[in-house]
């Protein structure tokens, strides 16, 4: 006879008052006989190892004289009596059977990693590459794109109404005209005199050349005077001093910016060896035509200033003549010095080349 636990289905003593595995109170069970227990077949195969490891605990632990009776009441033998009592082999022991899933994954280890290991890999790099934030772009390449797309809105709106205009512009498009103009016309000058000059001496090309760079030079800086004067003017005599110093030169070039598209078409011209008589008469023509434009735009830009003084604009126009001719004076003075110097010297150099 013995006590089967309410809780845990164990086994216990018939005078057990608590379950030897879960501690549950067993006042109220009552003792039943090991057929019943043998006439009930477990449902499950958890419930069937369950009852056979509590009947190894049962047999293992209860004294023979409790647990010697058989399914039919009948009397046990010492020899039945003591192979109940012997402690079962544990290597004869069932144990519970295991899921197929915990079997599978006992399997995958003992094979090794599984085959799906690299498309993870693969998954986890593509991750990280994601992750990984894309190069930024050089700030000086945008900058200077972005520059020069804004210049190039400021010459096509110059060449269409350059009398007006329309919206405030970068303070260096005007620097920036000047300085293509300028840039353009010594190249121009250097590559004509270089064909010029080639079959002479090497000192006496390269004293041409020189002359050409400086004559350049001057013509940049007498540019840089003019726009000065008119400032000068145009914001100490008139008053008007809505704009600084580089604003007034953009809004200077933007009046006369025909010559910067002269002065490429020159130096094209000039690179692609179209330069003859009728072309030379062209080019002197279109550097006339932007020279005067540029004169015509510090006209214009004094008699469209706001006078706040009530200084007269025609008085005004007539101290910028003369400011003009002082400082075309200066420049021509300390710069076609070095300028007529420079060809003296070539004429010597020439003249003691042909007597040799």
């Amino acid at each position: 006879m013995f006590k089967i636990c309410p809780n845990c289905g164990a086994h216990n003593t018939a005078t057990a008052k608590f379950c030897t595995r879960c501690g549950t109170s067993l006042a109220g069970v009552v003792a039943t006989a090991e057929t019943a227990v043998q006439s009930a077949q477990p449902t499950s195969e958890n419930e069937a190892s369950t009852a056979n490891t509590a009947a190894v605990s049962e047999q293992s632990s209860v004294p023979s004289s409790l647990t010697s009776s058989s399914a039919q009441n009948q009397p046990v033998t010492p020899q039945q009596a003591q192979s109940q009592v012997t402690p079962p082999d544990n290597s004869q022991q069932q144990m519970p059977p295991q899921p197929a899933s915990t079997q599978t994954q006992s399997q995958q280890t003992a094979q090794g990693p599984a085959p799906t290991a690299q498309p993870y890999q693969q998954a986890d790099q593509t991750q990280q590459q994601a992750q990984t934030p894309p190069e930024e772009p050089n700030p000086t390449v945008e900058a200077t794109k972005k520059y020069a797309g804004s210049y190039w809105r400021y010459l096509v709106d110059s060449i269409k109404h350059p009398a007006t205009v329309t919206r405030p512009y970068h303070q260096y498009f005007g620097l920036t005209s000047l300085a293509i103009t300028i840039v353009s016309l010594a190249l121009t000058i250097a590559l004509m005199t270089g064909s010029a000059v080639s079959s002479l001496p090497g000192t006496i090309a390269s004293n041409v050349l020189m002359t050409f760079l400086k004559l350049v030079f001057l013509v940049a800086v007498l540019m840089i005077a003019v726009v000065a004067v008119y400032y000068l003017v145009v914001n100490g005599m008139l008053g008007d001093r809505r704009r600084s110093f580089l604003t007034f030169t953009t809004e200077y070039a933007f009046h006369c910016n025909w010559m910067v598209f002269f002065s490429v078409f020159t130096l094209l011209m000039q690179m692609l060896g179209m330069i003859n008589i009728g072309s030379i008469f062209l080019i002197w023509l279109l550097l006339s035509l932007g020279s005067g434009l540029f004169v015509i735009s510090g006209t214009y830009m004094l008699f469209t200033a706001q006078s706040t003084n009530r200084f007269d604009k025609i008085y005004a126009y007539l101290i910028v003549g003369i400011l003009l001719v002082i400082v075309f004076l200066i420049i021509m003075t300390f710069g076609l010095s070095s300028i007529l110097s420079g060809i003296g010297q070539g004429i010597n150099d020439f003249g003691r080349s042909f007597n040799f």
